[in-house]
C-alpha cells in the first residue's frame, strides 16, 4: 500500500440489512447550542439496540430526494416555499410531511439499502469513501498476481454497499530474451491452484489457460460480514476448497485472494444478466436502483420453468448441506440462467459472513432460527417471484392467487403466517412435492459430476462459524420480538391516555353542560316567581273590579313592600275576598303623597258594603313609606 494512502479504519462490523426508524422533531436547541432557524429538524435514528440523532435541513432532504431520483419511485416530498416558511405552523405542517417522506423511504427495501438513504440516516458509519478502500484492497490482493489485473469498476449493480465490481482483465505475457523451463510438477500445480502471499494478501486462482478467452470476467471484492467466524489464516484453506468446487449448477471461481478486511473473487460475468434481470426485463450493468426500483416492465416464468429451476435449486442446496456448507444467500439476484439450466453465484458469501438479501424478513420469525430454515425461507421467496413475476414484499403472504393448486399448496407450506409459526419443511421434504412431479422436466445428464471437498479441519471450523450465526440470529430475533412488544405497549399507553384523556373530555362537558341547565332552570324559575307574583296581583285588582288608567299610573309608583301587602291580600279569608268589588258609581281612590290620611268622595256611609270595600282597597293601596311622625295636638 503507498505511503500516502488513506488508512481504512476498520469498525465492528454493521449489519447493513438491520431495519432503522427514524422519527423526526422541530428543535430549538440541542447540546446546550439554541438552532439559528426553525428549519432545523433533529432525527432521532433509531437501529436495534442503538440509537442516535441527526441534524438535518430541508436542504438535504432535497438532496436525499435528487439521489434517489434515479429509482423512479415517486416519493412524496413536500414543496419548497419562499415565502412564509419560518412561520410556526408552515414548519409543523412540514414536519408532518417530511416524517412520510422519511418513513416511505425507510419502508421500501430497495431505497433504504441504498447508500444515499444510509448516509442520510447514519452518516457517522456511511460516510467514508467504500469505493476507494475496494480500489485499495483489490490491488493489494492482486499485487503479485501474474495473471489478473484489475480494470474500470462497474459500477454499483449490486444492492451491497460493501461490494464492489470491477472488470478484470488477464496481464500480457512479459517479453524476456531468457526463457525457464517449467517442470513437471510445475506444469501441473499451474493446471489446478497458484498460491502465494501478496503483502499480507493470501490468492488461490486458475490457470488463465483454462477460462474461455472470449468470455468477460468480473473481480468483485466484498469486506467481511457481521457472522464472519473464520480465522484469516484458516480462511485461505476454505477459499482453496471453493476453489475446487464443481458442480452443475454452480458458478465457478477464477480466483479468490483475502485480506484481513475482505475478500476478491473474480468469476464469469454473465451479460444476459441474472434471473432479476430476466424478470425486471432489465440491462444487467445498470446500477441498482434504476434496474429495480420502478421496473418498466415485468415477466413471470412458466410453470415448467418454474418446477425446472426450482428442483435444481433445491438438488443444489441439498449437495452442499450434505457437505457441511451452507448457501444462505438465496435470491432472484444470485440466479443466472444459462442452456435452460440454473447455476447459483457468490457462494462465498457464507464464508464472508455477510447478511443475507431477505434477512428483515426472516428475522421476524423465531421459528427460522437454523442454516437450512432460512435455504428453505428464500427458496419460498424465489419460488413466488418466479411464478408471479414480482418480488414479495412481506415476511409472509397474505393470500395466493392465479396459480396452480400444487404450486399454492408449496409456497403456503414456506410462506404462509401459519408455516413460519408452526416450523418449514426441509429440503428434502420439498423436493418430493407434488408441484415438481407434476411439472418438473428432467433436466439431463451433464458430463461435470459434482464435486466439493472439505478437510475435517475446514468441516468444524463451518460447525462452529454456523452454531455462532445461529446465535447471533436467535439473539436478534428476541431483540426485534422485545421491540415489538415495546412498541405494542406504547400503544397501548398511548391508547389508555388518549382514553383517560377523552373521559376528562367528557366528564367536563358533562359538568358544564349541568351547570348550564341549572343556570338555565334557575333563570327559568326566577322568571315563573316573577311571573307568579305578578299574576296574583293582577287577578287581585282585577277581582277588585278592576282599576282606572290613573290608578295605574299611580301604582307604578308604589314601592318594593306593595307586593307583600298584595300576598297579604291573597291569604285574606275568602269571605272577606268576596266582598272586595267596587260599585261601578264608585269614584277611585288616589294615593295622599304628602299625609297618610285617606279621602273617599261620593262614598255612601250608609251603605256598609260599599264602605267595606273602599277600605280594603285604601290598605291595598296603603304606602308604608310615607309615613312620617306627627305632633299630636291632644
Amino acid at each position: 500500500m503507498a505511503i500516502f494512502a488513506s488508512r481504512y479504519e476498520r469498525k465492528l462490523p454493521i449489519d447493513d440489512t438491520e431495519a432503522i426508524t427514524c422519527e423526526i422533531a422541530t428543535v430549538e436547541e440541542v447540546d446546550g447550542h439554541t438552532c439559528v432557524s426553525l428549519q432545523e429538524y433533529l432525527l432521532r435514528v433509531q437501529r436495534g439496540d442503538s440509537s442516535w440523532n441527526v441534524l438535518r435541513r430541508y436542504n438535504d432532504f432535497n438532496k436525499l430526494h435528487k439521489s434517489l431520483r434515479i429509482s423512479g419511485i415517486e416519493l412524496p416530498l413536500p414543496g419548497k416555499r419562499i415565502f412564509g416558511n419560518m412561520r410556526p405552523d408552515f414548519i409543523a405542517e412540514r414536519k408532518e410531511a417530511l416524517q412520510v417522506y422519511i418513513n416511505t423511504i425507510l419502508m421500501n427495501p430497495i431505497l433504504a439499502s441504498s447508500l444515499p438513504a444510509k448516509r442520510f440516516v447514519d452518516p457517522e458509519s456511511y460516510s467514508q469513501s467504500f469505493h476507494d478502500h475496494a480500489v485499495q484492497h483489490a490491488l493489494l490482493c492482486l499485487r503479485n498476481d501474474t495473471v489478473w489485473t484489475l480494470g474500470a469498476t462497474m459500477g454499483a449493480i449490486g444492492w451491497r454497499l460493501r461490494k464492489h465490481y470491477f472488470k478484470a482483465t488477464t496481464k500480457p505475457p512479459e517479453k524476456s530474451s531468457n526463457k525457464l523451463v517449467k517442470s513437471g510438477s510445475q506444469n501441473q500445480q499451474s493446471k489446478h491452484f497458484a498460491a502465494g502471499s501478496n503483502g499480507g494478501a493470501h490468492s488461490v486462482s486458475i490457470d488463465a489457460g483454462t477460462v474461455d478467452p472470449n468470455a468477460e470476467m468480473v473481480a468483485e471484492w466484498l469486506e467481511y460480514g457481521p457472522d464472519k467466524y473464520v480465522d484469516d489464516k484458516e480462511m485461505n484453506g476454505v477459499l482453496k476448497s471453493l476453489m475446487g468446487l464443481q458442480h452443475p449448477h454452480i458458478e465457478s471461481i477464477v480466483l479468490a485472494a483475502n485480506t484481513e478486511n475482505g475478500c476478491l473473487i473474480i468469476r464469469k460475468f454473465h451479460k444476459h444478466g441474472t434471473l432479476k434481470d430476466v424478470l425486471c426485463m432489465a440491462t444487467p450493468k445498470n446500477p441498482f436502483l434504476s434496474k429495480y426500483g420502478n421496473p418498466k416492465g415485468r415477466t413471470a416464468l412458466s410453470m415448467k420453468q418454474v418446477a425446472t429451476y426450482g428442483k435444481q435449486i433445491l438438488e443444489t442446496l441439498i449437495f452442499l448441506h450434505s457437505k457441511g456448507y451452507a448457501y444462505g444467500h438465496l435470491h432472484s439476484g444470485n440466479i443466472v440462467i444459462v442452456d435452460d439450466c440454473v447455476k447459483l453465484l457468490d457462494v462465498e458469501n457464507y464464508l464472508v459472513g455477510v447478511p443475507a438479501f431477505y434477512r428483515p424478513f426472516f428475522v421476524q420469525h423465531s421459528k427460522i432460527h437454523t442454516i437450512e430454515t432460512v435455504d428453505v425461507y428464500c427458496f419460498g421467496h424465489v419460488l413466488f417471484e418466479m411464478a408471479m413475476g414480482y418480488p414479495l414484499q412481506e415476511s409472509v403472504v397474505r393470500q395466493i392467487t392465479e396459480c396452480p393448486e400444487a404450486l399454492k399448496s408449496l409456497l403456503e407450506s414456506i410462506l404462509s403466517k401459519e408455516a413460519c409459526k408452526a416450523g418449514l419443511p426441509t429440503l428434502e421434504q420439498l423436493l418430493g412435492h407434488r408441484f415438481f412431479t407434476q411439472y418438473a422436466t428432467d433436466s439431463g445428464t451433464t458430463a461435470e459430476k459434482p464435486y466439493f471437498k472439505l478437510s475435517l479441519n475446514a468441516k468444524e471450523l463451518l460447525r462452529q462459524a454456523a452454531v455462532k450465526c445461529e446465535n447471533r440470529l436467535r439473539d436478534e430475533q428476541k431483540s426485534v420480538k422485545n421491540q415489538k412488544r415495546i412498541v405494542r405497549v406504547q400503544e397501548l399507553m398511548s391508547s389508555e391516555e388518549e382514553k383517560r384523556k377523552s373521559k376528562q373530555k367528557a366528564k367536563l362537558e358533562h359538568k358544564q353542560s349541568k351547570l348550564k341547565q341549572q343556570g338555565s332552570l334557575q333563570a327559568s324559575n326566577g322568571r315563573l316567581s316573577l311571573a307568579a307574583v305578578t299574576a296574583a296581583s293582577t287577578s287581585t285588582v282585577t277581582a277588585g273590579g278592576g282599576l282606572s288608567t290613573a290608578d295605574s299610573f299611580n301604582r307604578s309608583d308604589s314601592t318594593p313592600e306593595e307586593p307583600h301587602l298584595a300576598g297579604i291580600k291573597s291569604i285574606m279569608p275568602a269571605a272577606q275576598q268576596s266582598h272586595q268589588v267596587l260599585p261601578a258609581s264608585s269614584a277611585p281612590v288616589e294615593r295622599q303623597t304628602s299625609t297618610p290620611n285617606i279621602a273617599t268622595e261620593d262614598v255612601d256611609a250608609g251603605e256598609d258594603e260599599p264602605t267595606r270595600s273602599a277600605l280594603l282597597e285604601s290598605i291595598c293601596k296603603f304606602n308604608r313609606g310615607s309615613l312620617r311622625k306627627v305632633r299630636s295636638n291632644d
